[in-house]
């Protein structure tokens, strides 16, 4: 499937919510590494600015959830299957991963945090988790470093016990180099410097350049079936490689995109990301490749019951007494039941509403969530400019369609750890497998579990095992 590297000519921007006064305590830290959002928000918007009228091969999209559209007719929404993931940082043709959040020494892969079985006493965990982490290392303040390798993510996985041969741990400064540059606010009205509320004032902001040889990794498809009944054809060629350049992040900064291919052919996945470790017993815990978004669900809609959402992920009962419809009526389920279903194989011959009817009266896996580890959220925020709405705006005078500030949103980072015990936890892993139940010749993402922009990029996970701190053999001496 396609997959690209993208060089930017410059320094790059990805500015956070803080201000961007320079004395004010705080400048515009723009030199953070991008959410998955910010690539596809490029890719969309360099779509439109390429194909300015509709085409031929487009399919029609209507805006809107399903129970809301108007069905005007009017396809306003273009380029809809469009889906990525990442940016990773790459170099020499290898990504780079955040860190598992349960190992917290260098030099070592496997986790240093694990479940307490019998921790005794009271503690303050939220509901679901019941049991909690224990650290097998001495109290330090050194950070080890943030990025590994996709063979390190799998040794990981296995438990650890073998480090990889070649460089497997890399630190932020190895990878990009952080710039802070002043400049002269500008006034919005007047675009001029010097004059009403720019008067007298400077900022400060802070950029991302990337060192030599390291780009961002990505892969995107938009995949299409008009003109091709039987099967879909991908139609991300449309806009590469005769448009080579992208705009990314703030400020407008430029950059180049390239394909990676290996002797012609499109790199696979599993080359690229890292694959689960095959599930046998009843343990398997979940590590977040990219962050995910769980958003909080209010009661007020029938057949759905209020969720927390936040670092609790939204198929996993928050509480006891939660009630979720099952097949054609609603059931009580306890404090951490998963509240996914296996996915059956489509039969020859059977419609994709058949299926969804036969999946829709499946039971949910038996497994329950039982720990974690989940660092500081990401705060997601950022401004749109609604290209697909803006018809609707001019039609229904509706200002809410048009560009403005998005949603803030707080997203679980990747590197968090959740751990489910279950006697279905080898089919767990498949549904949380960001590659499903496959291993080799991988043509596409199977699984994005956020509840919100998986097309984005959120949600891509892997699971291997995990043991109880009583049970580990401790660190080497």
């Amino acid at each position: 499937m396609p997959t690209y590297a993208i060089t930017p000519e410059d320094v790059l921007f990805f500015r956070d919510g803080r201000p961007m006064e320079a004395g004010a305590g705080s400048g515009g830290h723009g030199a953070r590494w991008p959410e998955p959002s910010v690539i596809f928000d490029a890719l969309h918007a360099a779509l439109h600015r390429a194909l300015p009228q509709r085409e031929e091969w487009e399919h029609r999209h209507d805006w809107a959830r399903s129970s809301q559209r108007p069905h005007k007719g009017d396809q306003s929404q273009r380029f809809g299957s469009l889906a990525t993931a990442g940016p990773f940082p790459m170099r020499e043709g290898a990504w780079f991963f955040p860190r598992p959040q349960d190992v917290t020494t260098e030099d070592r892969l496997a986790p240093t945090l694990l479940p307490m079985k019998n921790p005794g006493g009271h503690s303050d965990l939220p509901t679901p988790l019941r049991h909690p982490l224990a650290s097998l290392a001495e109290p330090s303040k050194e950070e080890p470093s943030p990025w590994w390798t996709k063979q390190a993510i799998e040794a990981y996985l296995s438990g650890g016990d073998k480090l990889p041969a070649q460089p497997w741990a890399f630190s932020d400064d190895s990878l990009f180099a952080r710039e802070w540059h002043t400049g002269i606010a500008i006034d919005p009205d007047t675009q001029t410097t010097g004059r009403g509320e720019a008067a007298g004032r400077i900022y400060s902001a802070q950029y991302l350049r990337l060192r030599d040889g390291v780009t961002l990794g990505i892969h995107a498809t938009m995949p299409m079936k008009n003109g091709h009944p039987d099967g879909r054809k991908e139609r991300l060629t449309e806009l590469f490689p005769a448009h080579r350049t992208l705009i990314v992040g703030g400020q407008q900064r430029a950059c180049q995109v390239e394909p990676l291919e290996s002797q012609n052919k499109t790199v696979a996945l599993e080359r690229l990301l890292p694959l689960s470790q095959r599930i046998t017993g009843e343990r398997i815990k979940w590590l977040l490749l990219s962050p995910a978004v769980f958003p909080a669900i209010a009661d007020d809609k029938p057949n759905i019951s209020a969720h927390p959402g936040g670092w609790l992920p939204n198929w996993v009962a928050p509480a006891d007494n939660f009630c979720i419809r099952q097949g054609d009526k609603m059931v009580e389920v306890p404090s951490g039941q998963v509240l996914l279903k296996g996915e059956p194989p489509r039969g020859r011959g059977e419609s994709r509403e058949a299926w969804r009817d036969r999946v829709r009266m499946g039971r949910f896996l038996d497994c329950r969530l039982v720990a974690a580890r989940i660092p500081k959220p990401i705060v997601l925020t950022g401004w749109t400019e609604r290209l697909h709405l803006l018809e609707h705006a001019k039609a229904d005078g509706d200002e809410s369609l048009r560009h403005g500030p998005r949603p803030t949103l707080l997203a679980v980072p990747a590197g968090a750890v959740y751990y489910f015990e279950g006697t279905e936890a080898p089919h767990l892993a498949e549904v949380l497998s960001w590659h499903g139940g496959q291993a080799e010749n991988i043509q596409a993402i199977q699984h994005r579990r956020s509840t919100l922009m998986g097309e984005k990029g959120f949600g891509l996970g892997v699971c291997g095992t995990w043991s109880f701190y009583e049970d580990a053999k401790g660190l080497p001496t």
